[in-house]
């Protein structure tokens, strides 16, 4: 009975304790609950129906998956999506860096750099997609004044097929290289000053303090960087639907802008939630393998 008593006893206490971990995280798991799960598998269940503005009209099982599966305008976006992550993530860490390392350095009005650089991080991707815009007019924006004082032939920025995605990648990189850069200092802070004094005494090069210090003190950083920057990337919008409409042509249509275009211009939310649905498995992909070799490099 004792031996009972004290198993019922302590499957209480169990209990009360598992109970108090779900109320001290049901300020965080209703959100989450409401605002993401419930419209991901809201979403799944949209995309096996036809549905029009006017809500659902027939169920058609796989038919919108095997549609997004025979075409190829899919995977054609998709590679538009990853073709805009490999232009912009290396030049946005390795910038971010750059500036990092500059102004961790003590130099006058320190402060004041740092908030210039992060100032257009405060902005919405609207207003710096309307900015941009108008820096890349073709004929009265300034960066092409600019070129035409330095003697160079104006540039059709938003029109010609080769200069359209420099003229997104330029405008992500200075709204976002802001963030990158504090991120940066702040792993950079963490770093202790008695290993460079160390490396000082034994006389190690610039080079080798920045190999075989800041580099390793900044992995975890970097990490995190370059997994919330892939990912950012591959969702981008905002930028394209403002700066380009997808043209020339669709050479900057993005997958997101592909799903935008099927759903509220077309009128096929049925389609656009299967469009979604992909996309999603394609991130969480992309979240996995990433992952993986992260954890094969700590190991």
């Amino acid at each position: 009975m004792r031996a009972q008593h004290s198993a019922g006893a302590r499957w209480k206490k169990l209990l009360k304790l598992e109970f108090s971990a779900i109320a001290f995280l049901s300020p965080f798991l209703i959100p989450l609950i409401v605002f993401y799960i419930w419209p991901l598998l809201r979403g799944v269940w949209i995309s096996f129906h036809t549905w029009g503005i006017l809500g659902m009209q027939k169920y058609v099982g796989l038919d919108n998956y095997t549609k997004l599966l025979t075409n190829g305008d899919f995977f054609k976006y998709l590679w538009n999506s990853l073709y805009f992550v490999l232009l912009v993530v290396p030049i946005i860490i390795l910038l971010g860096l750059i500036l990092a390392l500059l102004i961790q350095r003590k130099i006058p009005f320190q402060t004041t750099f740092r908030s210039i650089y992060f100032l257009p991080y405060v902005l919405s991707v609207s207003v710096i997609s309307f900015i941009w815009l108008r820096m890349f007019d073709s004929k009265h924006g300034l960066v092409n004044v600019i070129l035409e004082s330095l003697g160079i032939p104006p540039i059709n920025w938003l029109t010609d097929p080769g200069a359209a995605w420099w003229s997104i990648v330029i405008a992500t990189v200075w709204w976002t290289v802001g963030f990158v850069m504090v991120l940066f200092l702040a792993g950079l802070q963490e770093i202790s000053p008695e290993l460079y004094e160390a490396a000082d005494i034994d006389g190690a090069s610039t080079f080798h303090k920045f190999r075989y210090i800041t580099l390793p003190g900044l992995s975890s950083v970097m990490k995190v960087q370059i997994f919330f920057q892939i990912i950012a990337g591959l969702k981008l919008f905002g930028q394209v639907q403002i700066m380009t409409n997808g043209g020339p042509g669709d050479v900057t249509n993005t997958i997101v802008r592909y799903i935008y275009v099927t759903g509220f211009k077309k009128d096929m939310f049925g389609l656009a939630a299967a469009q979604s649905t992909l996309f999603c498995l394609f991130m969480l992909l992309i979240a996995a393998i990433q992952f993986m070799l992260l954890n094969r490099k700590e190991s």
